[in-house]
C-alpha cells in the first residue's frame, strides 16, 4: 500500500489512509486492547449473547492477522445505516512508521478465508 496506489472503493465504503508515526506492533496493541480501542475509536466490545446491550458504538473482532490486518463487525446505534464492517490494514514503512488503511464498508464476498494454523498450506511470503 502506498499513497499513490489506486484504491478501488465502492460508493458505500469510506476509506482512510495515512502514514502513522508508530510501528505496526504499537498500532496493533491500540486496535486490539479493549481500553486503548475505547479511547481511540470510542467503541466497546459487543455484548455477549444474554448480556445487556452496550451503549454506543460496539465491535466484535472477526478476523485478525497480527500486525497486518484486523476486521471488526461494527455497530453504532446512532448510525443504523452505517456499513457493518471495519477493516484495518497495517504495512510497515521506513523509520519504524506504518502505512495505515481503514475501510468502513460492507462484507467483502471475495475476502480470503481464514486458514487454520495447521492447514498444511505453504506459508505466504511477502516480497521485500
Amino acid at each position: 500500500m502506498t499513497p499513490t496506489d489506486e484504491a478501488e472503493t465502492k460508493p458505500e465504503e469510506v476509506v482512510v489512509e495515512c502514514e502513522m508515526e508508530a510501528s505496526p506492533q504499537t498500532l496493533w496493541r491500540a486496535l486490539t486492547e479493549e481500553e486503548l480501542l475505547a479511547d481511540w475509536l470510542g467503541a466497546r466490545p459487543a455484548a455477549a449473547e444474554g448480556e445487556d446491550a452496550v451503549e454506543g458504538p460496539s465491535y466484535r473482532i472477526v478476523e485478525a492477522e497480527p500486525y497486518d490486518r484486523l476486521r471488526y463487525a461494527w455497530h453504532d446505534p446512532s448510525c443504523p445505516d452505517a456499513p457493518p464492517m471495519v477493516t484495518v490494514e497495517l504495512e510497515p514503512i521506513s523509520g519504524g512508521r506504518t502505512w495505515f488503511r481503514l475501510t468502513h464498508g460492507q462484507v467483502v464476498a471475495n475476502a480470503p478465508a481464514i486458514r487454520a494454523a495447521n492447514s498444511n498450506c505453504p506459508p505466504l511470503a511477502r516480497a521485500a
